[in-house]
Protein backbone atom coordinates (compact mmCIF):
# COMPACT_ATOMS: atom_id res chain seq x y z
CA UNK A 1 0.00 0.00 0.00
CA UNK A 2 0.99 3.43 -1.05
CA UNK A 3 0.58 6.64 0.69
CA UNK A 4 1.42 10.13 -0.85
CA UNK A 5 2.33 12.70 2.02
CA UNK A 6 0.74 16.14 0.95
CA UNK A 7 0.52 19.39 2.00
CA UNK A 8 -1.86 22.75 1.32
CA UNK A 9 -1.30 26.14 3.17
CA UNK A 10 -3.63 28.30 4.33
CA UNK A 11 -3.30 31.95 2.85
CA UNK A 12 -3.76 35.35 5.29
CA UNK A 13 -4.45 38.08 3.20
CA UNK A 14 -3.73 41.95 4.70
CA UNK A 15 -5.71 44.61 3.17
CA UNK A 16 -5.87 48.29 4.15
CA UNK A 17 -7.04 51.36 1.66
CA UNK A 18 -6.89 55.01 2.94
CA UNK A 19 -9.28 57.29 0.87
CA UNK A 20 -12.71 57.17 0.83
CA UNK A 21 -13.46 59.45 -2.42
CA UNK A 22 -13.57 58.22 -6.05
CA UNK A 23 -11.15 58.53 -8.16
CA UNK A 24 -12.70 61.82 -9.45
CA UNK A 25 -11.69 65.78 -9.98
CA UNK A 26 -8.69 66.47 -7.34
CA UNK A 27 -8.71 63.27 -4.99
CA UNK A 28 -7.76 59.68 -5.62
CA UNK A 29 -7.68 56.64 -3.99
CA UNK A 30 -4.20 55.19 -1.92
CA UNK A 31 -4.76 50.39 -1.29
CA UNK A 32 -2.28 49.05 0.25
CA UNK A 33 -2.19 45.19 -0.22
CA UNK A 34 -0.21 42.39 0.05
CA UNK A 35 -0.54 38.78 1.31
CA UNK A 36 1.04 37.43 4.57
CA UNK A 37 1.88 33.68 4.14
CA UNK A 38 2.60 31.21 6.74
CA UNK A 39 5.97 29.30 6.78
CA UNK A 40 6.01 26.06 4.72
CA UNK A 41 4.98 22.94 6.54
CA UNK A 42 6.52 19.68 5.83
CA UNK A 43 5.23 16.01 5.91
CA UNK A 44 7.55 13.32 5.95
CA UNK A 45 6.64 9.75 5.51
CA UNK A 46 9.24 7.38 6.81
CA UNK A 47 12.53 5.89 4.60
CA UNK A 48 9.81 3.85 2.88
CA UNK A 49 8.42 7.55 1.19
CA UNK A 50 4.95 6.31 2.79
CA UNK A 51 4.28 2.50 1.82
CA UNK A 52 3.43 -0.51 3.89
CA UNK A 53 4.36 -3.21 2.34
CA UNK A 54 2.97 -6.48 3.13
CA UNK A 55 5.14 -8.38 1.03
CA UNK A 56 3.64 -12.24 -1.05
CA UNK A 57 0.87 -13.48 0.26
CA UNK A 58 -0.13 -17.30 -0.70
CA UNK A 59 -3.66 -17.13 -1.84
CA UNK A 60 -3.93 -20.51 0.17
CA UNK A 61 -4.04 -19.04 3.36
CA UNK A 62 -7.03 -16.71 2.46
CA UNK A 63 -10.21 -18.64 3.51
CA UNK A 64 -13.11 -18.43 0.57
CA UNK A 65 -16.03 -17.25 3.46
CA UNK A 66 -14.42 -14.97 5.89
CA UNK A 67 -12.02 -11.80 5.32
CA UNK A 68 -8.41 -12.17 6.30
CA UNK A 69 -7.05 -9.56 8.62
CA UNK A 70 -3.12 -8.95 8.18
CA UNK A 71 -0.69 -8.06 10.99
CA UNK A 72 -0.73 -4.33 11.60
CA UNK A 73 2.36 -2.52 10.31
CA UNK A 74 3.51 0.84 11.95
CA UNK A 75 4.90 3.75 9.92
CA UNK A 76 6.88 6.84 11.31
CA UNK A 77 5.13 10.22 10.16
CA UNK A 78 7.01 13.68 10.60
CA UNK A 79 5.35 17.34 10.58
CA UNK A 80 7.12 20.30 10.88
CA UNK A 81 6.41 23.76 10.41
CA UNK A 82 9.47 25.73 11.01
CA UNK A 83 10.04 27.75 14.42
CA UNK A 84 6.74 28.98 15.14
CA UNK A 85 4.32 26.94 16.65
CA UNK A 86 0.96 26.81 15.46
CA UNK A 87 -2.30 24.75 15.63
CA UNK A 88 -2.75 22.15 13.18
CA UNK A 89 -4.80 19.71 11.65
CA UNK A 90 -4.94 16.52 9.49
CA UNK A 91 -6.99 15.28 6.89
CA UNK A 92 -6.54 12.32 5.13
CA UNK A 93 -8.22 10.80 1.91
CA UNK A 94 -9.00 7.76 0.51
CA UNK A 95 -7.85 8.01 -3.07
CA UNK A 96 -9.67 4.12 -3.26
CA UNK A 97 -13.12 4.64 -2.20
CA UNK A 98 -14.86 2.58 -4.66
CA UNK A 99 -13.30 -0.04 -3.47
CA UNK A 100 -14.47 -0.40 0.16
CA UNK A 101 -15.78 -3.45 1.32
CA UNK A 102 -18.33 -2.38 4.12
CA UNK A 103 -17.97 -4.27 8.01
CA UNK A 104 -14.56 -5.53 6.86
CA UNK A 105 -12.66 -4.34 9.07
CA UNK A 106 -14.90 -5.51 12.21
CA UNK A 107 -16.70 -4.34 15.49
CA UNK A 108 -15.97 -1.18 16.45
CA UNK A 109 -14.93 0.47 13.44
CA UNK A 110 -16.63 2.67 11.65
CA UNK A 111 -17.21 3.06 7.89
CA UNK A 112 -15.41 6.49 7.86
CA UNK A 113 -12.47 4.62 9.10
CA UNK A 114 -12.44 2.21 6.41
CA UNK A 115 -10.03 3.00 3.39
CA UNK A 116 -10.09 0.29 0.23
CA UNK A 117 -7.16 -1.73 -1.10
CA UNK A 118 -8.13 -1.18 -4.56
CA UNK A 119 -9.84 -2.92 -7.19
CA UNK A 120 -8.76 -5.75 -9.54
CA UNK A 121 -11.02 -6.76 -12.55
CA UNK A 122 -13.87 -5.08 -10.64
CA UNK A 123 -13.53 -7.21 -7.96
CA UNK A 124 -12.72 -5.12 -4.28
CA UNK A 125 -9.40 -6.37 -2.46
CA UNK A 126 -10.51 -5.75 1.11
CA UNK A 127 -9.27 -2.43 3.20
CA UNK A 128 -6.96 -1.02 5.78
CA UNK A 129 -7.86 1.32 8.76
CA UNK A 130 -5.05 3.62 10.38
CA UNK A 131 -4.53 5.04 13.87
CA UNK A 132 -1.92 7.21 15.62
CA UNK A 133 -0.18 4.53 18.04
CA UNK A 134 2.29 7.23 19.43
CA UNK A 135 1.88 10.50 19.07
CA UNK A 136 4.54 13.70 20.81
CA UNK A 137 5.79 17.24 20.27
CA UNK A 138 9.77 17.32 21.30
CA UNK A 139 9.59 14.14 23.42
CA UNK A 140 6.30 15.25 25.12
CA UNK A 141 3.16 12.92 24.48
CA UNK A 142 0.47 14.73 23.10
CA UNK A 143 -3.45 13.24 22.55
CA UNK A 144 -5.28 12.62 19.61
CA UNK A 145 -8.49 14.96 19.01
CA UNK A 146 -10.59 14.71 15.74
CA UNK A 147 -13.97 16.56 14.09
CA UNK A 148 -16.34 15.74 12.08
CA UNK A 149 -15.63 18.76 9.60
CA UNK A 150 -13.26 21.87 9.62
CA UNK A 151 -16.05 23.71 11.67
CA UNK A 152 -17.26 21.06 13.65
CA UNK A 153 -16.47 20.88 17.49
CA UNK A 154 -13.14 19.09 18.65
CA UNK A 155 -13.62 15.47 20.64
CA UNK A 156 -10.85 13.69 22.43
CA UNK A 157 -9.75 10.76 20.23
CA UNK A 158 -8.83 7.98 22.27
CA UNK A 159 -8.71 4.71 20.02
CA UNK A 160 -6.36 7.19 17.91
CA UNK A 161 -8.51 6.27 14.76
CA UNK A 162 -8.18 7.87 11.53
CA UNK A 163 -11.49 9.02 10.00
CA UNK A 164 -11.32 10.06 6.06
CA UNK A 165 -12.18 13.25 4.99
CA UNK A 166 -14.00 15.57 5.83
CA UNK A 167 -12.57 14.56 9.27
CA UNK A 168 -9.97 16.88 11.01
CA UNK A 169 -7.44 15.30 13.44
CA UNK A 170 -5.14 16.98 15.62
CA UNK A 171 -3.21 16.77 19.16
CA UNK A 172 -3.64 18.16 21.90
CA UNK A 173 -1.50 18.36 26.01
CA UNK A 174 -4.16 17.13 26.96
CA UNK A 175 -7.41 15.62 27.42
CA UNK A 176 -9.69 18.35 26.54
CA UNK A 177 -9.82 18.99 22.81
CA UNK A 178 -8.12 21.98 22.21
CA UNK A 179 -5.75 21.70 20.13
CA UNK A 180 -1.85 21.99 20.80
CA UNK A 181 0.14 25.33 19.48
CA UNK A 182 3.06 23.58 18.58
CA UNK A 183 6.25 23.84 15.82
CA UNK A 184 6.91 20.11 14.94
CA UNK A 185 5.55 16.60 15.86
CA UNK A 186 6.64 12.72 15.78
CA UNK A 187 4.06 10.21 15.37
CA UNK A 188 3.59 6.55 14.32
CA UNK A 189 0.73 5.30 12.17
CA UNK A 190 -0.24 1.77 12.80
CA UNK A 191 -2.23 0.18 9.80
CA UNK A 192 -3.82 -2.92 9.72
CA UNK A 193 -5.01 -4.39 6.06
CA UNK A 194 -7.95 -6.76 6.14
CA UNK A 195 -8.59 -8.74 2.35
CA UNK A 196 -11.63 -9.84 1.48
CA UNK A 197 -13.18 -13.28 1.22
CA UNK A 198 -11.26 -15.49 -0.96
CA UNK A 199 -14.93 -16.33 -3.08
CA UNK A 200 -14.96 -12.67 -3.67
CA UNK A 201 -11.27 -12.28 -4.97
CA UNK A 202 -10.07 -14.07 -8.76
CA UNK A 203 -7.33 -15.44 -6.89
CA UNK A 204 -6.38 -17.61 -10.13
CA UNK A 205 -3.97 -14.99 -10.59
CA UNK A 206 -2.09 -12.07 -8.51
CA UNK A 207 -4.13 -9.77 -6.31
CA UNK A 208 -2.09 -6.79 -5.55
CA UNK A 209 -2.74 -4.96 -2.60
CA UNK A 210 -3.22 -1.28 -3.97
CA UNK A 211 -4.56 0.84 -1.07
CA UNK A 212 -3.87 4.78 -1.70
CA UNK A 213 -4.51 8.23 0.77
CA UNK A 214 -3.27 11.37 0.63
CA UNK A 215 -2.32 13.11 4.10
CA UNK A 216 -2.67 16.90 4.24
CA UNK A 217 -1.95 19.10 7.04
CA UNK A 218 -3.08 22.72 7.39
CA UNK A 219 -2.66 25.73 9.95
CA UNK A 220 -5.97 26.03 11.49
Amino acid sequence: MKKIAGLTMGLVCSAASLGVNADTGNSANLRVIGTIKPAACTVHLGATGGEVNYGPISASSIPPNAYYPLPEKTLPLTVNCGSTAAQMALSVTDLQPSSTVTGILGTGFVESQNFGLGLVAGKRTGGYSVRFSTLSSQGTALYPIRRASGSGAWLYNGNGRIDKHPYQHSWSRTTAATPAFVSSITATLAVKAVINRGSELNLSNDVPLNGLATLIVTRI
